[in-house]
């Protein structure tokens, strides 16, 4: 072969290459869409729950990797030791999902309590059931509560299939998205006398007035 022909031939091949990596690029893109609003609009009043905004330091802030974020505490009226701490979290590149409780509060000293943990429906008026996992961590004698779900949108057809397949571990949230997303933890510390009833209350008034804020191409999970 003659070294014309040799350099036309490794540049078909590499033309093809090329080809084939623009194909999958084309297949696996996926957009990452924005909040219709800004978490700053989840209204302070919902129900009988009053918020109150919460300093951030500025380290969790940073390794949050959030875009955007809001972190609240909710009392309940008339039970003013009744609160929960709610912490949303956006990242318009889906980084965020790599931070979820159960990756987060073992490197703090926490240590998960199978006996608290479980998977609930909260049911809405006129929407779909969201599904959240309750998980219970404990840390000496402190002991705290975490309802966690969260969004990916945008999800591309193969992030969403790798996704559902049974080796896809915990672990591998972030990793196979690349849509955007928002993560949601309600935090509560046993000893606030928050029961199953008020904090589904909580979360459902919360599903609410997260609709206006949310894109409407997107997917739901929880921590199985």
């Amino acid at each position: 072969m003659t070294t014309t022909r040799r350099a036309a031939l490794g540049l078909a091949i590499l033309s093809l290459g090329l080809a084939a990596e623009a194909a999958v690029e084309r297949a696996t893109l996926t957009d990452r869409p924005p909040l219709k609003r800004s978490l700053q609009t989840i209204p302070m009043a919902m129900g009988d729950w009053v918020g109150k905004d919460e300093p951030v330091d500025e380290k969790i802030a940073v390794e949050s990797q959030a875009t955007e974020y809001l972190n609240r505490v909710y009392t309940l009226r008339g039970r003013p030791g009744v609160q929960v701490w709610l912490w949303m979290n956006y990242s318009d590149r889906g980084l965020n999902l790599r931070h979820s409780p159960e990756v987060c509060l073992p490197s703090g000293g926490w240590e998960k309590v199978e006996a608290l943990t479980k998977v609930v429906e909260i049911e809405r008026s006129g929407g779909t059931p969201q599904r959240v996992s309750l998980l219970g961590y404990g840390k000496s004698e402190l002991v705290q509560k975490i309802g966690f779900w969260y969004y990916i949108f945008g999800e591309g057809r193969v992030e969403r299939f790798v996704r559902g397949l049974p080796i896809s571990s915990r672990s591998s949230h972030g990793r196979t998205t690349r849509g955007s997303g928002l993560t949601v933890e309600v935090f509560y510390p046993t000893e606030t006398g928050l029961g199953d009833a008020e904090l589904r209350d909580f979360i459902t008034h919360l599903l609410d007035e997260m609709d206006p804020v949310l894109p409407e191409d997107r997917a739901s999970y929880h921590i199985p």
